[in-house]
Order: C-alpha cells, then structure tokens, then sequence
C-alpha cells in the first residue's frame, strides 16, 4: 500500500475519533473544571506560598495529595482453556473468582495553578498491594478473605484478532522461512546420505586408475602406453565382475573410446557441471538413476558419452558403469540410514568442513539437545500446533540471534558454529548472506539447479519440484491439494511484486476482507474514508491478481484458513507465549 494513502487514511480515521471525543466531551469538562477551579480559588488557594512566591504545590497537603482507599475485585475466569486452546471445546466455561482486596494509595502532583484562567494541572497516578488481612463482607454477613494476588485467572485475549491481523505480513515471511527450513532440511539430508559417499566413491574411483597402470606396466607396457589405456581397464573390471556374477554372455564392449567421458569429462549439458564418475556427484547420479533397463540406459549413455548400435553390447557398457559407480557408492555408505550410521562425524566434514569429535554435540546437532521441544537438531521436524517446524530453523535462527547461547545450546564452539550455520546449512536456506547454495536438478531428471527461493516459489503455487508432491505450507493444501498450478512470475506477483503482495502492507487488508466480507472503503485514488465499499469474494479476488476463480478461493482459504487461524497464532505462541486464552495473575 502507498505509504502516504496509508498515512492519510489513519489520519481521517483518528481526526473523526478525536472530534467526537472533543465535541461531546469537551464542554462538559471544561464547565466542571472552570466551577471547581473557582472554587478553590474562592477558598483562599492561590498557588503561592507563604512568602508570596510561586509554588502551585504549596496549597495542598500531604492528605490532599496522597489519599488511601481499599478496593474490592471479583474476576471470571475460563476453566476450560486447555480445551479451548487446542479447538476441542468451542465455548468458554467461567467461574467466578474473589475477592481480591488491594490497598490503593493515589498520588497527585500539581504540576501548574493558573488563578487567571481559573485552571490546575495536575498529574495522578495509583499504586496497588495486595492486602493479605482484608476481608469482604457479602450479602449474607460473611466475611471473605481476600484472594491471593497470585491467583491465575483465564480470559479471552480481546487483542487476538487484532495481533494475528497486524501480524498477518510477517506470519507470511516466517512462513516462507520455514517452509525453505524445509527445504534446506532435505539438502543436508542428501549431502549426509549421498553426497558425502558419492565424494568418496568418486575419490576411490579416481584411484583405481592409477592402479590400473600400474598392473599394466607390471604386464609389460611402457609408462605412457599403461596410462593412456588406464580408464579402459578400470571399466572393463566393472565389467568382467559384473559379467562373472550375471551369468550373461560376454557382449565384448570396448571401452576405449568412452573411457575419458565416463570417467572425467562427461557434463550436464544444462549447466556444465561435472558428472563424470571421478566428479563428486557422478557416483550418485549414475546409482539415483536405477538399473539399465530399456529407458535409463539410452539416457544414461547419452549423458555419460558411450553407445553402440549393438542394443546388447550397450546395455553391457550400461551395467559395467552402473556397477562400477553403484557397488562404489554403496561401500562408501551411499544412501544410508542415517539414524544408525557410524560414521556421521566424517559425512559432516566432508559436506560442511566442520568437524565435530565429541560425541554428544554431534548427537545435539544432528538429532536436537537433550529437551528441546520443539526438536533444535538440524536433521530433525516437529509438530508445532499442526504447522511443521524444522530443526534446522531454529538452529539458525539461533546462531544468528544469540550466537553465544547456541553454542552453549548445543556444546560447540565458534568455528564450528560459523561454519555450520553460515558455509553450509545457511547457505542451503538463504538465510545469513553468501553465495546460496543450489540443488542439482538432473540428480532428480531435471535440468539447471535450484536453491531455496526458487524451490519455495516453485512449491507454493504447484507441485514440488524435487521430492513430488505438495507441500504442507502452499496453495496445494487440504481440499485444494493438486488444484493449483500457478507459474513462479504469478507467485510473485501475489507474494511479493504487486500492490497487493501479501508480504507487505496488503496482508491485513486482504484478512479484513475475510472477515468482514467486504473491501476497505475505495476512491480514485485508493483507500479512502467514504469510497466504494465492495463485496469480497473470489471473483474479486480473482480480478485482483489476474488468476481463476479456484484459485482464487485457494488463496483466500491459505490466508484465512491457513495463516490466520494456524500459523499467525502458532507463530504468535512460539515467539511472546501468545494464545486466544491468557492466563495471569
């Protein structure tokens, strides 16, 4: 919304009020204060003191200034808030509570005296203690000692509306960040599970060739000859083991003109990275591809730079690269179960160069510190009010807001903290500045690469892009679920780029509307005291981001439905201990 027409409208709005206040108000006060000021001057209070100087305080003793009263509270309290908070119940149940005694000491202070004018000024302000020996007498006689002060009374939170509307925007940009903690999750994940062995596998791999000149040389060939046909043998061991294992019959591939792509030179044709089974990726892109079969192996042959017009002779070739990156990969721990991996300490190095030897602060990293609700490790999710809330978030939240705390959070020290939260799980989340980190798509038979903004747009208004599916935080959520396709130039559009982004000023607008049924009051020039009032529905709502009606009634159901009722208030609750209920003494 334009700064200025915000401004201006605020500025009608709170014109009017204080007009009705001065015109019904104003007159009535001002005769009282005129008749009692006279008075007091009639009375012989002049605001001098008794050498005839200024001193508006001089006329008042300490009993006019100070004035001592008991006074009696009774207060209903909800005895089913539990209830209530978590939507069992959807009525509140009150008892009445008290008496609550407290002695109430008023303290005045004249600030001017103006005889003149007939005017004082004075400021006023009142102290309460409880009063543990005062006692109420009810209808019947009875005498009722005074409750403690430290009673809990439960009560409807009247502002609860009203903050989860003024909070609507940032519920938003948190829901964002949470969701591409989602994100971010899954990428640490893979880098533990996959791409830390794939680096290994490769590095062995790598190896393996030098061997193989080694042993030829031993045969007899020359140094140069040995080296030059080197990668041809390392694949043709693949071959001969997976040949002697499948019982097949020897198709007699001949590797020496492939060799060097497969193992060193083979790229992704849509971004140049390297995919050969020597590059980091290369084991678990040729192994995340599957068995050869009459789909992979013409595509795999493609990327990798090998094939034959013989159908059996390529399919050969495809099972000696298969076996050669897949059995590698497997030794080295590619897809592992995480959970009772041995060797998390080494995949955690590899991946972020941080290394964490004591036991415990790597257990506090990965799998969350021994209490923590909701769950703080980085590889860990919990349900928070039905809203998924990712370890990893919290973690860099942390380490960006407290550093110190973190680290005694969870028993690591600086270096380990930069470089975990600002080298690798920030990077992946987009959070802390930096160059991001993005995901490889052809590892999931896509093409570029895709960092968490991207991934986060891509998911809001469609189907996620790397795991399938829909995320529980987008468009695609409850009866809407494979409903929605928007493009990512439309999820910017509502979300950040248009004069009615829900990330900005708009948010609570839109959420008026919801609740109200209709638009603010609209002029010429936008919002304006006494313009169009409008109904609100999904026709207008369509018409305001140029998208179908449906889609239009899922974007009203995500922000009403969604972040006004469950995210707002579960945000709410997780950063102040905000609820719909308070409880206090």
């Amino acid at each position: 919304m334009d700064a200025k027409l915000k401004a201006r409208t605020l500025t009608i709005v709170g014109i009017l009020l204080i007009g009705v206040n001065f015109l019904v108000l104003a007159p009535f006060v001002a005769g009282q204060v005129e008749t009692g000021v006279g008075e007091v001057v009639q009375s012989g209070y002049d605001g001098l003191d008794d050498d005839g100087e200024y001193d508006p305080d001089s006329d008042y003793g300490d009993d006019g200034k100070v004035s001592h009263a008991d006074r009696v509270y009774f207060a209903y309290s909800i005895t089913n808030a539990d209830a209530l908070n978590s939507a069992e119940a959807s009525m509140p149940e009150f008892t009445k509570m008290g008496p609550f005694i407290y002695n109430v000491t008023t303290t005045r202070e004249i600030l001017d005296f103006d005889s003149d004018a007939g005017t004082i000024t004075y400021s006023e302000y009142d102290s309460f203690a409880w009063c543990e020996d005062c006692v109420w007498t009810d209808d019947d006689g009875n005498d009722v000692a005074s409750e403690p002060g430290t009673t809990e009374i439960s009560n409807i939170n009247i502002l609860w509306n009203t903050q989860r509307i003024a909070g609507i925007a940032t519920g938003i940009e948190y829901g964002e960040i949470f969701a591409k903690a989602g994100y971010a999750q899954m990428m640490l994940i893979n880098d533990l599970q996959n791409r830390a062995p794939s680096i290994w596998a490769s590095e062995e791999i790598d190896l393996m060739v030098p061997g193989a000149s080694a042993a030829l040389q031993q045969a007899g060939y020359d140094e140069a000859t040995a080296d030059a046909m080197a990668p041809a043998a390392v694949l043709q061991g693949a071959y001969d083991n997976w040949l002697a294992q499948s019982g097949a019959d020897d198709a007699s591939p001949d590797f020496a003109a492939s060799a060097q792509s497969i193992l060193y030179d083979a790229v992704d044709p849509s971004t140049g990275i390297c995919i050969a089974l020597t590059c980091d990726i290369g084991p678990m892109l040729v192994a995340g591809m599957g068995e050869p079969s009459e789909t992979t192996t013409p595509a795999r042959a493609a990327l990798f730079g090998y094939g034959s017009t013989d159908p059996v002779v390529l399919a050969h070739m495809d099972w000696a690269v298969y076996a050669l990156a897949g059995t590698t990969f497997v030794t080295n721990g590619g897809g592992a179960d995480l959970e009772t991996a041995t060797d998390l300490r080494e995949r955690l190095a590899e991946v972020s160069g941080v290394d964490i030897a004591n036991p415990e602060a790597l257990n506090n990293i990965l799998w969350g510190s021994e209490g923590s609700s909701p769950n703080n490790g980085i590889l860990s999710v919990s349900d928070f009010q039905g809203i998924p809330l990712y370890g990893v978030a919290l973690f860099l939240l942390g380490a960006q807001s407290d550093a110190f705390g973190t680290m005694v959070t969870y028993g690591i020290g600086l270096t380990q903290l930069l470089g975990l939260s600002y080298d690798w799980a920030g990077l992946w989340i987009d959070m802390v500045g930096g160059v991001p980190l993005e995901f490889e798509m052809i590892l999931v038979g896509g093409t570029g690469t895709m960092g968490a903004d991207s991934w986060w747009q891509h998911s809001f208004g469609s189907e996620e892009p790397i795991a399938g599916g829909y995320i529980p935080i987008g468009l695609n959520r409850g009866d809407y679920e494979g409903e929605v396709s928007l493009s990512v130039e439309k999820v910017r559009e509502i979300l950040y780029d248009s004069d009615y982004a829900l990330t900005g000023d708009f948010a609570s607008i839109f959420m008026y509307a919801e609740l109200s049924g209709e638009s603010l009051p609209t002029g010429a020039d936008g919002l304006e005291m006494g313009g169009v009032v409008a109904p609100w529905n999904d026709a207008a709502v369509a018409s305001l981001y140029g998208i179908s009606e449906s889609d239009a009634a899922a974007l009203r159901s995500w922000v009403s439905d969604f972040m006004f009722e469950e995210v707002i208030g579960a945000l709410l609750s997780f950063q102040y201990g905000a609820t719909a209920i308070t409880t206090q003494s």
